[in-house]
């Protein structure tokens, strides 16, 4: 594997990726709920049970999941406009084993209350 951080084989960006699929992918079911404060702190669990998995599959460090990653789902991640538009905005930050920092990940969903 090349250390090379824009080489398409890069483990890095693989986990990356998977976990940004693999979290887009959890949440789909957000398309039928409201945005609001219940579907947002199902989403933070859901979230953080996936992230859990990988944390003990050894993909991301620190001697706790806290350490590992953290969500938020919440007024600090959606402006009243977002809410009101059925906008609902997850904020995902992991430890990869390299770089030596939190890489954060933005994923939008459309809720049933989107505007079309």
């Amino acid at each position: 594997m090349s250390d090379d951080p824009s080489s398409g084989h890069d483990p890095v960006r693989q986990l990356l990726r998977s976990l940004e699929e693999a979290v887009s992918e959890r949440i789909l079911w957000v398309t039928c709920e409201p945005n609001a404060e219940p579907t947002w702190l199902r989403v933070r669990a859901e979230v953080a049970e996936l992230l859990t998995g990988r944390w003990r599959d050894g993909a991301l460090v620190g001697a706790t999941p806290g350490q590992a990653f953290f969500v938020r789902c919440d007024r600090s991640t959606m402006s009243q406009a977002d809410i009101d538009a059925g906008r609902l905005v997850c904020v995902v930050g992991v430890a990869p084993v390299r770089p030596a920092e939190f890489v954060i990940i933005r994923i939008e969903q459309l809720t049933a209350d989107a505007k079309t």
